[in-house]
Order: C-alpha cells, then sequence, then structure tokens
C-alpha cells in the first residue's frame, strides 16, 4: 500500500500527468461544439446506435458520443503511454537502480505501478464524463433520452453512459499490462509505448478482414466498444461478459509475463 501511495505521489508532480489529463478533457468540449455546429447526423459512425440520431441535440449524447471518439485510438493511446513510462521511464530517469537498491520486492513495485497506471485512466475516464455531461448541459440542457424504440430517463442515461466508461477502463487494461511488459524488456518507454500500440493496431486491421473473425472472441482488441451494448434493447449481456472475461484472462497473462521478464531483469546493464 505504501508503495502504492509512493507512486500515486510521484504520478501527481509529472507534468505530463496534467497534460494527458488536459488533452483527454478537451475531447467532450470539441464534440459537443461539433454537434451544435452540424445540421444533422452523417454517415455511418455511432449513428448505427438506434439513438443517437435522434437524440443529436440533448446533452445527454454528449458523453457517449465522446467516448465513441475515444476508444478505438485515443484511449489505447494513452494506455500505452502511461503502460510503458512504468519501468522504462524509470529506467531512462536512472532511478530504476536506486529503487532497487532498497528492500523492495520487484512484484510489489510492478503490481503498484500497475496499478497507478490504471488509476491514472480512470481519473482521466472519469474527468471526460464529467466534462462531457456539463458540455452537453451547456450546450442543449439534458433532458430524457426519448427514441421511437425506447425511453431512458436523464438518470438511467447518465448511469449507462457513467457505466460504459468503467467497461472501456476495462478492456484498455489489456493495452495498459501490454506496455507494462514492453516497459520491462526495453530502456526507453517511448519505444514501449511504440510497440505496445502498433501491436493494437496491427490485430485491429487484421480482425477488420473476415478471414480473421475466428479469433475475434479471444483477441481484447475486439471488445474496445462492447460498451455500445449496454445502449442496445435489450443490452446484450452476454457479449459484455465475454469481453470482461478475455480481457481479464490478457491483461492477467500479459501482466504475468511483466513481472517474470522484470524478476529477471539485470539492473546494472
Amino acid at each position: 500500500m505504501k508503495l502504492l501511495w509512493l507512486e500515486i505521489v510521484k504520478l501527481r508532480y509529472q507534468k505530463r500527468t496534467w497534460v494527458g489529463l488536459i488533452g483527454l478533457a478537451v475531447i467532450p468540449i470539441i464534440v459537443a461544439i461539433a454537434i451544435y455546429l452540424s445540421d444533422g447526423p452523417g454517415s455511418g459512425g455511432p449513428t448505427a446506435l438506434p439513438f443517437i440520431a435522434a437524440a443529436l441535440r440533448n446533452g445527454i449524447i454528449v458523453p457517449i458520443l465522446s467516448l465513441f471518439g475515444l476508444a478505438p485510438f485515443l484511449l489505447p493511446l494513452a494506455a500505452s503511454m502511461v503502460g510503458a513510462f512504468t519501468i522504462a521511464g524509470e529506467w531512462e530517469t536512472g532511478t530504476l537502480k536506486t529503487i532497487l537498491g532498497r528492500p523492495v520486492r520487484r512484484g510489489s513495485l510492478l503490481a503498484a505501478k500497475w496499478g497507478v497506471a490504471l488509476l491514472y485512466l480512470f481519473a482521466a475516464l472519469l474527468l471526460v464524463f464529467v466534462v462531457a455531461v456539463l458540455s452537453g448541459l451547456v450546450a442543449f440542457g439534458i433532458e430524457d433520452l426519448a427514441t421511437p424504440f425506447f425511453t431512458y430517463t436523464v438518470a438511467t442515461a447518465l448511469w449507462l453512459s457513467f457505466l460504459s466508461y468503467l467497461l472501456a477502463l476495462a478492456v484498455v487494461a489489456g493495452v495498459v499490462s501490454l506496455a507494462v511488459l514492453f516497459s520491462t524488456i526495453t530502456g526507453s518507454s517511448l519505444t514501449a509505448a511504440v510497440m505496445a500500440l502498433v501491436l493494437v493496431i496491427v490485430v485491429q486491421i487484421l480482425l477488420s478482414f473476415s478471414y480473421f473473425d475466428f479469433l475475434q472472441p479471444y483477441v481484447f482488441t475486439s471488445y474496445f466498444t462492447m460498451w455500445a451494448d449496454l445502449f442496445q434493447e435489450p443490452v446484450v449481456w452476454g457479449q459484455i461478459v465475454r469481453g470482461l472475461i478475455c480481457t481479464t484472462a490478457w491483461s492477467a497473462g500479459l501482466t504475468g509475463a511483466a513481472w517474470w521478464r522484470f524478476r529477471r531483469r539485470d539492473i546494472l546493464i
């Protein structure tokens, strides 16, 4: 617990922490402005959900569209960066030898850094959610989400939106674990982040081809937008449960591999 608190304090005083939070917080503001200036829904994209085209002048939709903008690329990018800095960042600054020179178990240190990386992403998504709600309220006002198919009260719509952000965080934990693994292999946080992000993108591209459809249930990147199933009627709980099981298994496996690699890393090289 002490290690976790120390990592939180360190993260608090790093400039990149606040730059990342501010950068992500701008997204819902841009989304709200874009909706406000638009004449109506475009073709494809998130309007495939049954309620979005019917609710583009309702501020309750801004958190959902903001998450649509984050989920495919920006959120994995943020996860790659924060995960890559866990070990490789300490190596770059020369502090890893100092930290491990103390009576600190490497497994505990890695677990603390992984936990702080997820806490950071949780804080970032919570900030995006709050800014999105406020942006929607200012731009359009917030009212019940009514469509030809179903109606959500404001409270229900906000709860489902918040739950969507939590599901997005759960899936992106796999990206964090992947970046942490690369962070234990290389001494460059940039290299680790790029490797993780490129691998995620390559897998997404491969899964876009029908030939690789059989792999989709077993790869966590297939579930980046599984949170959208919360807004189907009825809710597709089976897909959500499968996604959580898949991403948990991948995250545990990748973190375990990172722990195995970090235990054997020679910090004197």
